[in-house]
């Protein structure tokens, strides 16, 4: 009879902790990492265009910089009636970091080197070879597509009219924004092939694009990056 009032009493006080313990212990609200991400690389995007545009120095030791390389262009001013030169900034590297509630994002874009070249069936075009980092490991699924224009003279004219109206070089695929220029280029999707290396953590995208493309875009959805060729 003593056992049993004994046992009965134990079993009230276990099912009493393990009810205290059950109230009072911490909960710890779900954690979307995905969201998080998303949220950091919308956040880049957006302010892709307005993002300080330097030299190689200061790219070296800045965070959320372009790195940019100034080249003339041609266009011709249709108010004037004549051809003119002016300056355009190509952006050639990217340094880029968005941090989150629990989440890094980071990536790192740098043209090392371009050349015209000729694809195996005889075409021609422009080989890129970009130094790529990323704070996600594995790599993510990247896209990369050529912006060709739909007429070479008005885009030129496009980006003339804003030297024009801003006295300071435009930047190919950042004025106003990326994608805003979609009136005068297609986006095709071009050949590319991504190499890593293990031992360095770096990784080479290699990207063929045709030579009348001024810059290509390489998108990590929704960041989507414009990237051109140093003249």
């Amino acid at each position: 009879m003593w056992s049993l009032a004994y046992g009965l009493i134990a079993l009230a006080v276990v099912a009493f902790v393990v009810l205290y313990a059950a109230a009072h212990a911490p909960s710890f609200a779900a954690v979307n990492l995905a969201d998080q991400l998303y949220s950091a690389k919308k956040w880049l995007a957006s302010n892709l265009p307005s993002l300080p545009r330097v030299s190689s120095t200061l790219f070296r030791t800045s965070v959320n910089v372009v790195r940019v390389a100034e080249a003339n262009a041609t266009a011709y001013d249709y108010g004037m009636g004549h051809w003119v030169a002016f300056p355009v900034h190509l952006p050639v590297g990217y340094r880029l970091e968005r941090v989150g509630e629990n989440v890094v994002y980071q990536i790192y874009l740098n043209v090392t080197r371009c050349r015209n070249a000729t694809l195996q069936g005889g075409a021609a075009t422009k080989l890129y070879v970009v130094e790529l980092r990323h704070s996600l490991d594995p790599l993510p699924w990247l896209e990369v597509y050529a912006a060709v224009p739909r007429n070479l003279t008005q885009y030129y004219s496009w980006l003339y009219g804003y030297y024009a109206a801003w006295g300071r070089p435009p930047a190919a695929g950042l004025e106003p924004g990326v994608g805003a220029d979609d009136e005068f280029v297609e986006l095709v999707k071009a050949e590319w092939a991504l190499v890593y290396d293990a031992a360095s953590g770096t990784a080479r995208l290699y990207v063929a694009a045709p030579p009348s493309a001024p810059y290509i875009l390489v998108v990590d959805y929704p960041l989507a990056i414009p990237l051109a060729c140093p003249r």
